[in-house]
């Protein structure tokens, strides 16, 4: 419940050795923010000391640094945040993002206008602009092994209409928000209503697909996801994943498992099903696959 003194948006980035993109993260949403009363917490999962939280506080003292004692994920790290958060609306923001100009204040208004709307994200893209393919997706369903937004199938073919419905393009002809299944974490705005509601984000999730069923959660319980094309954000994608070989494998890992608890809680519940060997054993070897094609790459990046 919000109070009088609430501010109108609480800013939550869950920051694991993401240096000095932390810092232009935090500087881009106060320079860019016109009409918003804000308030904003960074959760350290555990990070390893290079300088950057203490830069962080003398730069933004306004800003709240809630230290982790470890590792605890996206979903876990929000969640502690989440706990203190008194803004009307709350917005998940990852600290390899830059928001644009009066974005938030854009994004916040549609929200202020639409009391059906639980759920608001937008388009992510590089720094040389390239779509990420996160403007607003289908929930995930069997195919998505094989269409999901970073396939061999995709690659090949990106646009077959069922990576369509798995990596949805920004379309520049949208000018109005429209409605999705679910939207990236990297940047999402949640009313607090709905947020009070569903309950916070599912802590068995480590990194990645929480988002997904949050959205999916927040659907069951009525309220609507939204996609504003209008304000795009740029996303220097896997800024702490990319930072070294265990990153890599944590982020790989921890992508696979929370697919397979999407898997059992959303599309076959059942606890005893025929399928649930063939999925684990897919994503088993899909994970070996991601870390073998990787790690490849890598070396040959390195010499």
């Amino acid at each position: 419940m919000t109070t009088p003194s609430a501010p109108d948006l609480t800013v939550v980035t869950v920051n694991y050795n993401s240096g000095t993109h932390l810092l232009g993260c935090v500087e881009a949403v106060f320079a860019n923010t016109r009409e918003l009363t804000l308030e904003y917490f960074v959760v350290d999962n555990a990070s390893r000391p290079d300088g950057t939280l203490e830069t962080l506080r003398t730069r933004f003292p306004q800003v709240r640094v809630l230290m982790s004692e470890r590792n605890v994920g996206f979903a876990a790290g929000c969640n502690m945040a989440l706990e203190h958060a008194r803004g009307r609306y709350i917005l998940l923001l990852n600290p390899d993002t830059a928001v644009g100009p009066s974005a938030l204040d854009r994004m916040l208004a549609f929200l202020d206008s639409r009391p059906d709307v639980g759920v608001l994200g937008s388009p992510l893209v590089s720094d040389a602009g390239r779509d990420q393919g996160v403007a607003g997706r289908g929930f995930p369903t069997p195919l998505a092994f094989l269409f999901g937004r970073t396939t061999i199938l995709t690659r090949l073919f990106p646009n077959n209409r069922f990576s369509a419905r798995f990596s949805s393009r920004r379309d520049p002809a949208r000018g109005q928000p429209y409605e999705v299944d679910w939207v990236s974490g990297a940047c999402m705005m949640v009313r607090r209503d709905a947020v009070t509601q569903v309950g916070m984000l599912d802590p068995a999730y480590f990194l990645m697909w929480e988002d997904a069923d949050w959205c999916f959660r927040m659907k069951q319980a009525g309220w609507k996801v939204y996609c504003a094309h209008e304000a795009d954000v740029v996303h220097r994608e896997g800024a702490s994943r990319n930072a070294g070989w265990y990153p890599l494998l944590l982020a790989t890992v921890a992508f696979h498992r929370g697919a397979y608890h999407y898997y059992r809680r959303h599309i076959v519940p059942r606890a005893l099903h025929p399928a649930h060997l063939f999925v684990m054993a897919g994503l088993i070897g899909r994970t070996l696959l991601v870390l073998t094609t990787r790690s490849i790459k890598r070396l040959a990046r390195t010499g």
